[in-house]
């Protein structure tokens, strides 16, 4: 009887949970493409659908969909991953523009929305993500897209023939010459610049941290830019002979003869930073006298004679030292063996 009402319970529990999802709009059945090459855009004999995702099921963890309402499927035709039109609306997704003029409505070779009156911007606004129209006068017929990050198009920026634009704002650089440089920061000819997020209004602003020098190279989080050291959106060190600028882990660089984390001086009159050897994402500075883990000395090793033996393993002249499973939350990183 107990495994009875089991098998009841389960089946009733599945019946429900199907029901749910198909009467509460997830796509299932799961569709087939509405175009072969667009992953976005499907139809089931509910209608038209769009799923930022290729599987379903991956909606739990990530993304979102929508069906499409009032879809003409005679005169559907999709623009690119993101938007689609039929022979009287346009979408962004599953979002529907209004006051377009559908019959100009197109994505132009850049990527940039727009019709015979308008070029469509994205905006981000209280936390919901909008399409509108721009309010500052992007010329339509040189209206384009033009900063990469990471191989991926950023669709807050654009450019016309005059100008270049943050989120519909026309913002004061060299049209020219403004680009991305490294991950975060951007330049043009004449200065160095950074995004900050203004918790005021929300958006995110273009700040000028420094005046452009040469020779200019981009790290994680720091830059040198002629003789000036930037870390985000400062200048942390200025106006000197820069010899070494070199990476050592996440957050941490070494310049000169100086050890920078997360842009402030590290292990500063402890470390012979020009002799100093760094294993372990930078965790580990050894010198000839002592041996630290992050900021803090470990007593005992012979500094003179440490090395390493390979990825997770070291050794000085009394003991074996292998990094703990657990190391990035310990003091000590090492289990210690006698030789």
């Amino acid at each position: 009887m107990k495994k009875l009402i089991l098998i009841i319970i389960i089946i009733a529990s599945a019946i429900g949970f199907w029901s749910f999802m198909l009467f509460g709009s997830f796509p299932i059945p799961r569709g087939i493409k509405v175009k072969s090459d667009c992953y976005t855009y499907y139809k089931n004999f509910f209608g038209i659908y769009y799923i930022s995702v290729e599987n379903p099921l991956a909606l739990f963890n990530h993304g979102h969909w929508g069906y499409l309402e009032d879809v003409d499927e005679s005169t559907f035709n999709i623009l690119d991953d993101e938007w689609a039109k039929d022979a009287k609306h346009v979408w962004h997704e599953n979002k529907l523009i209004e006051n377009v003029d559908v019959k100009t409505f197109h994505i132009n070779k850049s990527g940039v929305a727009m019709d015979k009156n308008n070029v469509y911007i994205y905006e981000y606004s209280n936390g919901d993500f909008l399409v509108k129209p721009s309010q500052n006068g992007i010329d339509i017929n040189t209206a384009e897209y033009f900063i990469y990050r990471l191989g991926e198009r950023e669709s807050e920026w654009m450019r016309d023939k005059d100008h270049i634009y943050h989120y519909d704002k026309k913002i004061d650089v060299d049209r020219n010459s403004f680009r991305i440089f490294g991950e975060d920061w951007f330049i043009d000819k004449n200065f160095v610049y950074i995004t900050k997020y203004n918790s005021n209004t929300t958006r995110w602003d273009l700040c000028r941290i420094d005046s452009l020098q040469h020779p200019i190279k981009a790290g994680y989080l720091y830059l040198r830019n002629g003789r000036n050291i930037i870390y985000g959106d400062s200048v942390i060190l200025r106006d000197i002979d820069v010899r070494r600028f070199k990476e050592i882990g996440v957050g941490k660089y070494i310049i000169n003869d100086m050890v920078f984390l997360w842009g402030k001086p590290y292990l500063k009159d402890s470390l012979d930073v020009k002799n100093a050897k760094f294993y372990f994402h930078g965790r580990i500075a050894v010198d000839d006298k002592n041996v630290y883990f992050d900021n803090k000395r470990i007593l005992g090793i012979d500094a003179a004679t440490f090395k390493k033996v390979k990825d997770d393993t070291f050794e000085d002249k009394n003991y074996t030292y292998t990094i703990k499973d657990e190391s990035w939350d310990n003091d000590i990183p090492f289990d210690k063996k006698k030789k």
